[in-house]
């Protein structure tokens, strides 16, 4: 399958783990859903300020929080898990 053809596929669906910082926290992000609609979620946390790279699932499993994990799920993304760790004031 073309990468074309899987952007256009509806019920497909794409995984990454995603750092993200801002100026008061930083996260790590497991996050899935279509590729269009992952775009789209780091466009809008980059043009809120946030710093957004990917990572690896290594990088995840080791980071290190000190808040629970939580679930966020809508209609067109999953984030599976989000840690947290906020920088000293």
């Amino acid at each position: 399958m073309s990468d074309q053809e899987i952007m256009t596929d509806v019920n497909h669906v794409q995984h990454m783990f995603l750092h993200v910082e801002t100026s008061d926290s930083i996260c790590i992000l497991n996050v899935a859903g279509h590729p269009y609609r992952l775009r789209e979620l780091i466009y809008m946390m980059v043009n809120n300020g946030c710093r957004v790279s990917q990572t690896t699932a290594d990088q995840y499993n080791t980071f290190p929080y000190d808040q629970e994990t939580v679930e966020v799920h809508d209609y067109m993304t999953s984030i599976i898990k989000a840690k947290f760790i906020k920088e000293q004031q």
